[in-house]
């Protein structure tokens, strides 16, 4: 009997079933190897498990509110706004829904506690600093007002990545993923990153006409106009959805295309794990993601916007050479580092909360403050709950990790090719 992820499972390993079934086999492959290899990876790729595992009734009240679903380590980073300022923010709404908001704290607490081993961190020190994110996020909150990260008000590691990247050029992005054939710029596939996509293949069609219609939406029709296209690998918990990025005219052939990522919006596993809170309708998941987003970002990227690849729902962005993320390695050997990029990150999640208040039936600013208001008062319970997040992680890794190297049929069953997966290439 086929499986549906709404459907309640205590078995991480059905669960895990459930959310990649009808994925890119070939993909999954890769995806499966990586989570088994590590904790902190698995994590990643987990969210609704992960959401699971919080046992909200043991927890105080907590207000809802637009949260991104996934937040971990790993999902901040580097972009340029509509506004061309560039700026570090949460940038993953894949999982976003409007669900209690301490899931985004208590997340990000257990990411660190979970990356902590494979870092060379001490579990004391790995407790400070959860101890300390969680006080910036609750500190945020009791402000009450949000602000963001750009070169002129981010510090540390976080003030020297915008830097860097803010110095980046179109050309530099073009040549690391494309390469000139005859005069002509063309996608580099690489087998790797980039897969091609047959040459009679629907998708490029709907490609066209998805392109089509964003060159009417915004006005410069010439921009769009599609040079080639790949299908793209890319993340970790959406690894084998289908995405595609295509190259377009940009601002000129062929030393200043531009690069157009479509990628497929399926339903948030983070929702499905949590059924008891209702939803506002969307159209789409395409719709849900890019409008918690654009709620949620001080500014969003350029060209974000849901659109339609025939009937698969897609966000569509600009892939920009400023995006980058922070790497972890470095900051534990330097923890004033480490602190510094917390604080911001734990920061940048209360922020998020407080720009989408009252949005769509979300937590009012007052309640936000109340909120952090009851974090500083009683910081041991969000501690306890980031450390049981961590312990049920490593439990859920320890047997996914024994059932892929066992063979599990479960598993083996979603890398296993057959016509249908094929087509997703197509």
């Amino acid at each position: 009997m086929k499986r549906t992820a709404a459907r309640p499972t205590t078995d991480p390993i059905d669960w895990i079933a459930d959310t990649n079934e009808g994925r890119v086999p070939g993909l999954l492959q890769h995806k499966f190897d990586a989570m088994a290899a590590d904790a902190f990876v698995f994590l990643r790729a987990t969210a609704g498990l992960g959401h699971r595992a919080v046992d909200l009734a043991a927890l105080p009240s907590v207000p809802l509110g637009w949260i991104c679903g996934d937040l971990h380590l790993q999902n901040f980073g580097s972009f340029r706004g509509a506004n061309r300022l560039v700026y570090f923010d949460l940038n993953d709404f894949d999982e976003a829904g409007r669900l209690p908001v301490c899931l985004d704290i208590l997340r990000l607490l257990g990411s660190i506690l979970t990356a902590a081993p494979g870092l060379g961190l001490a579990k004391p020190t790995a407790l400070g600093l959860v101890r300390l994110a969680l006080e910036s996020y609750a500190r945020a909150l009791v402000r009450g007002k949000p602000f963001w990260l750009e070169r002129e008000t981010a510090v540390g590691p976080i003030n020297a990545l915008l830097r860097q990247t803010a110095r980046r050029k179109r050309r530099d992005l073009l040549a690391g993923r494309t390469h000139i054939a005859a005069g002509e710029r063309r996608m580099r596939i690489d087998g790797k990153r980039y897969l091609a996509v047959p040459t009679r293949a629907p998708v490029r069609r709907h490609i066209g006409r998805t392109l089509e219609h964003l060159g009417r939406h915004f006005g410069d029709p010439a921009f769009f106009e599609l040079r080639d296209l790949a299908f793209r690998v890319a993340g970790m918990g959406s690894l084998g959805v289908a995405r595609y990025v295509a190259l377009v005219r940009g601002k000129g052939d062929p030393g200043r295309n531009a690069l157009i990522d479509f990628k497929h919006a399926v339903p948030s596993s983070a929702i499905a794990a949590l059924p008891q809170f209702a939803q506002p309708h969307w159209p789409n998941d395409a719709a849900r993601v890019v409008a918690i987003q654009d709620s949620c970002q001080a500014a969003a990227p350029a060209y974000l916007s849901p659109q339609h690849l025939g009937a698969l729902p897609v966000v569509v962005r600009e892939l920009q050479p400023v995006e980058d993320k922070i790497a972890l390695p470095p900051l534990a050997r330097h923890l004033a580092f480490f602190d510094d990029t917390l604080d911001a990150m734990a920061r940048l999640a209360a922020y998020a909360q407080l720009r989408s208040a009252g949005r769509h039936g979300a937590a009012s600013v007052e309640e936000l403050i109340e909120f952090g208001e009851r974090i500083l008062a009683r910081p041991a319970t969000w501690t306890d709950a980031a450390r049981a997040i961590d312990a049920a992680n490593s439990r859920s890794f320890d047997r996914f990790r024994k059932a892929w190297h066992g063979a599990d049929p479960r598993l083996q069953a979603l890398i296993r090719e057959t016509p249908k997966k094929r087509r997703l290439l197509r």
